[in-house]
């Protein structure tokens, strides 16, 4: 069986997709938070974006790979570990149930705009977007 690693950070939302997806399908894994204001050396050489969420996988063999966004590692997590099925089985309730996690990913980017926020009108910038959905 492969080794998994969460690498994330404690208050991304992103991260949350993914954990609560490997502890639903009841996949091992560990977890490592790291400070994104002052990321590792190590973090910036795997990920391509400099972001959270990354899965590391660790294959028996001894070789690893690297998967980067909530959405492709919640799809390999679904297309290659056992358990509950994290999307429905019939075709159109499944893309239904896709678009609201669409919807769900802008809202989240818009939340992470007010965490983010440097000054009033930043802020008020991602209050209006975020009304306007």
């Amino acid at each position: 069986m492969s080794k998994l690693t969460l690498v994330s950070h404690h208050l991304c939302p992103y991260v949350q997709r993914a954990a609560i997806a490997l502890l639903e399908k009841g996949v091992p894994f560990e977890r490592i938070n790291i400070d994104l204001a002052d990321k590792p050396d190590w973090f910036l050489q795997i990920s391509p974006l400099g972001k959270v969420p990354l899965l590391r996988i660790e294959e028996e063999d001894g070789s690893q790979a690297v998967l980067f966004e909530s959405s492709v590692i919640c799809e390999y997590l679904e297309e290659t570990q056992p358990g509950v099925a994290l999307h429905p089985k019939d075709a159109l309730t499944r893309a239904r149930h896709r678009g609201w996690m669409e919807f769900g990913s802008s809202v989240l980017s818009d939340l992470w705009g007010y965490e983010t926020a440097q000054d009033a009108a930043q802020l008020e910038a991602k209050r209006k977007s975020l009304i306007s959905k």
